[in-house]
This record gives structure tokens, C-alpha cells and sequence, in this order.
């Protein structure tokens, strides 16, 4: 009967740590890589469509591999995540005006368009390119 309660007291211990651990995880690496700041900034409404989803990327020190959604439109480049990731990462606007020092990152496993915004470096990945270049030289 002991083995039971002590079973079920670590069960219910673990089903209510866990989510409090990862969303204080997913809120730490929201500050850690400056999405915070770009928050208070350039924050904006959710899109319902036109992003591209699994996105690549890297803000700051964070890598946001396949969890981005990002979308390129006459106002800016608008960020977001997954559901899953969403706490502490409100969607973004980033204005092309606001955008910095673009250009390309050859590494050796990697090719990526990077810039800079309140500085801050955001990297995607080189298909959107083309893209992003239409976009600045219409909009910046």
C-alpha cells in the first residue's frame, strides 16, 4: 500500500513539474536570445496563414530549429513559433527599415541570410534569400 501512495505521489509530482519546467525553460530562452526585447519593440497580431512553417532559424544565441514561422510582407518580416514554443514569444513584426547589415553565412553545414535589428542577429535559411532582397529594396 506504501509502494502505491509513494508510486502515485511521484506520478502526480512529475505530471505537474513537467509542464512548469518546460514553460520556464521555453520563457528563459524567449530572454536569452532577445526575443523579449524585440517584443517590447515590435510585437504584433498572430497571422492565421501566408507563413512558412518549419522554419530553420536563430535569434540572438537561440536556435529555433524547424519551430519558426515567418512571413515577408510590404510592412516587415513577421516571426512567430509553434504553439508549443509560443510562451514568452509573442509574434513579431520586424520592420525592413529596421533590418541592418544583411547579408550571406556560408559555414559548413549551413547557408543563411543574416541581419541585424536593435542589435540583435537573426539568421534564416538562404532560400528565402530572394525573397528578403525584394523585399528590402522595395520597402527600406
Amino acid at each position: 500500500m506504501k509502494d502505491a501512495l509513494m508510486i502515485g505521489a511521484i506520478v502526480a509530482g512529475f505530471s505537474l513539474f513537467s509542464p512548469l519546467l518546460w514553460s520556464g525553460i521555453i520563457y528563459l530562452i524567449s530572454y536569452v536570445s532577445g526575443w523579449q526585447f524585440l517584443a517590447a519593440h515590435y510585437k504584433t497580431e498572430p497571422l492565421t496563414d501566408g507563413f512558412h512553417r518549419g522554419v530553420y532559424g536563430r535569434i540572438g544565441v537561440a536556435n529555433y530549429n524547424g519551430v519558426l514561422r515567418v512571413a515577408f510582407t510590404e510592412k516587415g518580416m513577421y516571426l512567430h513559433v509553434m504553439p508549443l514554443f509560443k510562451i514568452g514569444h509573442p509574434p513579431l513584426l520586424l520592420p525592413w527599415s529596421q533590418l541592418k547589415e544583411w547579408k550571406e553565412s556560408h559555414s559548413f553545414f549551413q547557408h543563411a541570410v543574416k541581419c541585424k535589428i536593435e542589435g540583435i542577429s537573426i539568421s534564416l535559411p538562404h532560400k528565402y534569400l530572394g525573397t528578403i532582397q525584394s523585399y528590402v529594396s522595395a520597402y527600406s
